[in-house]
């Protein structure tokens, strides 16, 4: 018997196979009422296994069904790796909650999503547009892409990216070539990050994708998901932010809050820069957020 508390399962979308790590409660057996389940999504290295693994763990141990999945091309799930396009990762949302259904012991009246960073977009996006979902916890995240790009950049940088991308998609239209960089050329790092980055390098791990192509920015900038955030209302929406954000703004979360409708909450991890949100950098601080999370799914889940 595996010592991890998941099944490794799959399940398709879009014709791919999106890879997925299935918690099931410890005391679940076939006489118990169903019960709530939650996806969980990863920030902008897509994968499951690169500092994610914390949460859906808790929320195991707490009694819910977690499904934390691998965005297409990343991590094990199938798909053309370095490509960032995150309305195709709500796609593969949209179908983690329709397996969800499929899974015994499931309430698919009671289905909830946590996002992270990058996958904090999802969340909103996908809840926006999908009444399944009845509770959405985002932490630390992205609410407008174009803007987190920019104001991650001096005026003169911001500029010279945009021409950059620009030429790279008037050279792929016509040529059909395509440009990739390095993701934390698109991903600007603060010393914090690096820090982090110094001592828990994901660039290590075996299915980590170090390209992406310069299409993924694009795809970016037009990701604004605070402009349908005001349809999850009446579902609540719980938006945690770190105080001393560098890495993704700390507008980001604020705006979201403001663009939210009730029932909403505002949580700040204080004196926190971005990965102090989560337990391998900060168990203190992330606890912090934790709690605020399951007090949140309890009430709303």
């Amino acid at each position: 018997m595996s010592a991890n508390p998941w099944t490794e399962i799959t399940y398709y979308s879009d014709g791919l196979k999106i890879s997925g790590y299935l918690y099931t409660p410890k005391d679940w057996d076939s006489g118990n009422p169903d019960g709530p389940a939650i996806v969980t999504l990863a920030g902008y290295t897509g994968m499951k296994d690169i500092y994610g693994l914390d949460v859906p763990r808790r929320l195991h141990d707490e009694g819910y069904f977690v499904l934390a999945i691998d965005n297409r091309g990343f991590g094990k799930s199938e798909g053309e790796r370095g490509r960032q396009r995150p309305l195709e990762q709500a796609q593969d949302t949209y179908d983690a909650l329709t397996y969800l259904e499929t899974v015994p012991g499931v309430d698919p009246d009671r289905l909830g999503l946590y996002g992270t960073s990058a996958g904090v977009a999802t969340a909103i996006w996908t809840a926006a547009f999908d009444q399944r979902v009845k509770v959405v916890v985002t932490a630390v995240g992205v609410s407008d892409g174009e803007r987190t790009f920019r104001l991650a950049r001096r005026p003169h940088e911001w500029a010279a990216l945009q021409k950059e991308v620009s030429e790279a998609a008037r050279r792929r239209v016509t040529t059909g070539e395509r440009t990739h960089c390095p993701v934390t050329h698109l991903m600007v790092t603060d010393p914090h990050t690096d820090a982090v980055f110094s001592q828990f390098d994901y660039k290590e791990h075996d299915l980590f994708v170090p390209d992406f192509d310069l299409e993924s920015a694009e795809a970016m900038w037009r990701c604004k998901p605070e402009w349908v955030a005001h349809q999850i209302s009446p579902r609540a929406t719980l938006v945690i932010r770190a105080e001393d954000d560098m890495l993704v703004p700390v507008e980001e979360s604020l705006e979201l809050y403001r663009a939210l409708r009730e029932p909403k909450k505002l949580v700040t991890l204080p004196r926190a820069q971005h990965y102090d949100s989560y337990f391998f950098v900060n168990p203190e601080i992330a606890e912090i957020s934790m709690q605020a999370t399951l007090d949140w799914y309890e009430e709303h889940l």
